[in-house]
């Protein structure tokens, strides 16, 4: 009886050792290193991970004042925001959010 031997008459590939040789091999480093995995998260990454969860509570926020929102946008389009005082006064503010 004649048999298929792959595309066109082409072998299939022999693997260069038995897969339970590959399947231990691999099980012994999972092992080895799974008892000196740890995760470090930098306070970066931290205060990114903070942000994005308090963008995302306000998102969720119903209750947007549009006049205010305009108020502030033309504030920021005159330059009001660009003087140091208000600089700092929004800085601290945020930061007391942050906290």
């Amino acid at each position: 009886m004649v048999g298929i031997q792959g595309i066109s008459g082409v072998p299939e590939p022999a693997p260069e050792r038995p897969a339970n040789v590959r399947d231990r091999k691999r099980d012994d480093n999972v092992q080895s290193t799974s008892s000196q995995d740890d995760v470090l998260i930098s306070s970066e990454a931290q205060a990114a991970a903070k942000l994005a969860q308090l963008v995302q509570v306000a998102k969720q926020q119903i209750d947007v004042r549009t006049e205010r929102v305009e108020a502030a946008r033309q504030a920021i389009e005159r330059g009001d925001y660009k003087k140091p005082e208000v600089v700092n006064e929004v800085a601290r503010r945020i930061q007391d959010f942050l906290a």
